[in-house]
């Protein structure tokens, strides 16, 4: 371990092929941002089910954000994971998803960059799904991975699917790869020469940790990165159903405080990028879709109304709740003359 916490990986490896083809065995490599010992557990459960793919993950960053007890914990731990070359990082600075993530993008040499939460469990072919994605989509310059909740209680069961997205989890139900505007911090992946030229997560916002206070800040960082990878290189991200996590949610998610906190931050995020002079003529098209997503699932809940009403009636009221705050956030939001400007640039 050198100074600063930073571990030796050995030699570098060659970049990826500018023309997006991957070698038969392309390099994978994972980062993982975490923050607070109160997740040691979480992380744990990670690595376990990092050192059980069946396909091994080449290269692993965690980075340890301002909790040196957190540091020193994983140290142990990561020196014991033989099946992945692992490196361990430390910022002292207050957490922020988006350094994390752009300090481990700076230290991986891997062909496909891939960044999951410190509370997901992967899959055990979850490296194999992604190579073979990438191998076999030389046109896809990112995917994003299927994230099942994994709920604290079966009693948490009864939140409704097409709010998942509240959870950090994805509410499609497309069953091969599909077209799509940005993936989820807990299970996505890009090409490597997604960040070239200085692409980057843009550390001006995003949230700042998520604790039993709920939602922290606006965030936002995935699609605003996604939408301008794509523009820039003029090639899609993928919804690939094949490649699994599942992602920890625990019960005070889903009290009202944390519901509305998320529902508001997402309709400011909205408004800020709608002011951005950049961006794509269709930027709310996943919105809208999944309004009409939202409107078919009352079909279904008309039926769930005979069987159990009360898990039907309490689906259909958070519905309409997080819907009207999202509205409040984005008319807060264009009201306030939020904006979110381009890597470097702010939230203001």
């Amino acid at each position: 371990m050198d100074e600063g916490g930073n571990a030796s990986c050995g030699s570098s490896w060659d970049s990826l092929d500018p023309g997006g083809i991957l070698p038969p065995r392309a390099r994978l490599g994972l980062i993982v941002p975490c923050y607070t010992p109160e997740r040691f557990d979480d992380i744990l459960r990670l690595l376990d089910s990092v050192a059980r793919q069946t396909s091994p993950v080449d290269e692993m960053v965690v980075v340890v954000q301002q909790s040196r007890e957190l540091l020193e914990l994983l140290r142990d731990r990561l020196e014991r994971l033989t099946t992945v070359r692992a490196r361990l990082l430390f910022l002292n600075i207050p957490p922020r998803v988006s350094m994390a993530r752009n300090y481990g993008v700076r230290k991986v040499e891997s062909d496909i960059v891939a960044f999951v939460d410190d509370d997901s469990v992967l899959a055990e072919d979850w490296a194999s799904m992604t190579q073979e994605f990438y191998r076999g989509r030389p046109d896809a310059i990112g995917a994003a991975g299927a994230i099942l909740p994994l709920w604290d209680s079966p009693a948490m069961k009864w939140f409704p699917r097409e709010l998942y997205w509240i959870l950090s989890c994805t509410y499609w139900t497309w069953t091969s790869p599909t077209l799509v505007r940005n993936g989820y911090g807990a299970n996505m992946s890009f090409r490597r020469e997604a960040f070239d030229g200085g692409r980057s997560f843009n550390e001006s916002f995003g949230i700042s940790g998520w604790g039993s206070k709920g939602w922290q800040g606006m965030g936002g960082e995935e699609p605003e990165l996604s939408m301008r990878v794509s523009a820039e290189t003029g090639r899609p991200i993928l919804y690939v159903p094949d490649i699994r996590a599942w992602h920890r949610v625990k019960s005070h998610r889903l009290t009202l405080r944390s519901i509305v906190r998320r529902a508001y931050w997402e309709g400011r995020l909205k408004a800020a990028l709608s002011r951005n002079p950049t961006r794509p003529a269709n930027l709310l098209h996943t919105e809208w879709s999944l309004l009409r997503d939202m409107a078919r699932a009352q079909f279904g809940r008309m039926r769930l109304l005979v069987s159990c009403p009360l898990v039907a009636l309490r689906q259909e009221l958070v519905v309409l709740l997080v819907v009207a705050v999202v509205f409040l956030g984005f008319v807060d939001g264009k009201l306030r003359g939020y904006r979110v400007d381009g890597v470097g640039g702010s939230a203001v």
